[in-house]
C-alpha cells in the first residue's frame, strides 16, 4: 500500500474510464496525478520500493483497461503545461494536446506537424508510440526529450540518442517535455493543412463511437484494415463492441462495450487473418490488464 502522507495528495477518485477514448474501465486502487517532476519522481520511487507496476497515461488515446490490479496509474493531466518558442524550436509539455500544440506553434508560423491533426492524444503519448500518417512521423521534429525514468530520475536526451521505428521507442518511463524544430509557415497553409487532415480522417475513421483509433499495426507492405475486411470481419460485434463497418482496423463501443467484448474481437481478427492471411497481427494499443 502506498503510505506516504505526501502521496495521498495525488490521489484521484474516479473510474478509469474517463481516462480512455474508449471509455471503459474500472477504478483504480492507485490513480495518481503529479503536480510537478518532483511528485512524480517520489511517485515512480515509492512505487518500486512497493514493487508495483507504473502506467503512464496522457491523453488515453490508445489504452484499453482492465483489472490493473495494483498497477499505479500515473496522470498528466495536472503537472504543469510549458510552451516556449526560441526561433524555430519549441519546448513543449508533454501533456499539452496535440491540437493544442499545432495551434499554438501556428500563432507563430511554425508547423510541419499538421499530420497527425485530429489524432486525440497528448504530445508524451504521441512520442512514446512515434505518431505517424501520411508517411510522416513525430520523430521527424523532435529535437530532445526530457523523461522521468523508472528509477524516478530526471533525464534528457537528444534525437540522434534514441530509437524509435513505426509505432515504437526505446523511451522507459514517464515524458515531461520535449523540443521539437518546426517549419517556417504560414499561418494559412498551415490551417489549410490541418483542415485537410482532419477531413481526410473523418471521412476514412469512425468517430461516431468511442474508439482507440487503429487497434493493429499495419504489416509492412500491407494494411491492417483491408486485411480483416478481406477476412469478412467488417461489421462483426461482439455484445457493445463492433469492429467498425466504416474502418475495419476500428473497434468501436457502440455505448455498452466491456473490456471483454473488446479483447473478444481482437482474438477474433488476429485468429483469423492469421489462419486465412498468414499473418499474426500486432496490436497498436496497449492494453493493461
Amino acid at each position: 500500500m502506498f503510505d506516504s502522507k505526501m502521496l495521498t495528495s495525488f490521489v484521484i477518485k474516479s473510474s478509469l474510464c474517463k481516462y480512455s477514448n474508449m471509455k471503459i474501465g474500472n477504478e483504480a486502487t492507485y490513480l495518481l496525478a503529479p503536480l510537478n517532476v518532483s511528485d512524480l519522481s517520489s511517485i515512480i520511487i515509492e512505487a518500486n520500493a512497493q514493487d508495483l507496476k507504473i502506467v503512464p497515461v496522457g491523453g488515453g488515446s490508445n489504452i484499453l483497461f482492465g483489472n490493473v490490479g495494483n498497477r499505479v496509474i500515473i496522470l498528466d493531466a495536472y503537472l504543469p503545461e510549458i510552451f516556449i518558442v526560441n526561433d524555430k524550436i519549441v519546448t513543449v509539455s508533454s501533456n499539452m494536446k496535440i491540437s493544442s500544440f499545432i495551434d499554438k506553434a501556428m500563432q507563430h508560423g511554425l508547423g510541419g506537424l499538421e499530420f497527425i491533426s485530429g489524432i486525440p492524444a497528448h504530445i508524451g503519448g504521441a512520442i512514446h508510440m512515434n505518431a505517424g500518417a501520411f508517411e510522416k512521423c513525430i520523430f521527424d521534429y523532435i529535437s530532445w526529450i526530457e523523461y522521468v525514468d523508472l528509477e524516478g530520475k530526471l533525464k534528457k536526451i537528444n534525437r540522434k540518442d534514441l530509437e524509435f521505428g513505426y509505432r515504437t521507442t526505446s523511451i522507459k518511463g514517464f515524458i515531461v517535455k520535449a523540443a521539437f524544430i518546426l517549419d517556417r509557415k504560414t499561418k494559412e497553409k498551415i490551417l489549410a493543412d490541418k483542415e485537410d487532415i482532419i477531413s481526410k480522417r473523418f471521412e476514412r475513421h469512425p468517430y461516431d463511437y468511442p474508439s482507440l483509433g487503429s487497434t493493429f499495426k499495419n504489416p509492412k507492405g500491407k494494411f491492417a484494415g483491408q486485411l480483416i475486411e478481406e477476412c469478412g470481419l467488417k461489421g462483426l460485434q461482439i455484445g457493445g463492441a463492433q469492429i467498425s463497418e466504416k474502418h475495419a482496423n476500428f473497434i468501436i463501443n457502440k455505448g455498452s462495450a466491456t473490456f471483454n467484448d473488446v479483447t473478444e474481437l481482437i482474438k477474433i481478427v488476429q485468429k483469423t487473418v492469421k489462419k486465412q492471411k498468414g499473418i499474426e497481427l500486432e496490436l497498436e494499443i496497449k492494453v493493461i490488464n
